[in-house]
């Protein structure tokens, strides 16, 4: 099992437009996840959302290889709940994890 799937069995993860931008907003997310392949608007969205709320996010991956270690058949965005799971998650992916 990857680090994302162990962080979804956790319920650190929500998965979605809908959902992630309630994380967001809300001061929930701690670490947004955004697919390379992502639609224009969605990427727009949620680029802007990051920044004006002040939370982190990586573009990494497709939204295949995002969204398999967490068994979905594709995922165009994820949002990180837990700050543990965020720091384990940017080191697993090396995203500049601490």
């Amino acid at each position: 099992m990857t680090m994302l799937g162990m962080a979804k069995k956790a319920g650190a993860l929500l998965v979605g437009q809908k959902a992630c931008e309630e994380a967001i907003v809300s001061g929930k997310a701690k670490l947004i996840l955004l697919a390379k392949d992502a639609g224009r608007s969605t990427r727009r969205n949620f680029l802007h959302l990051s920044k004006k709320h002040e939370v982190e996010l990586f573009e990494i991956a497709d939204k295949q290889a995002l969204g398999k270690p967490i068994g979905f058949q594709k995922a165009a965005v994820i949002a990180v709940t837990d700050f543990n799971w965020t720091k384990t998650l940017k080191e697993s992916l090396n995203l500049g994890g601490e």
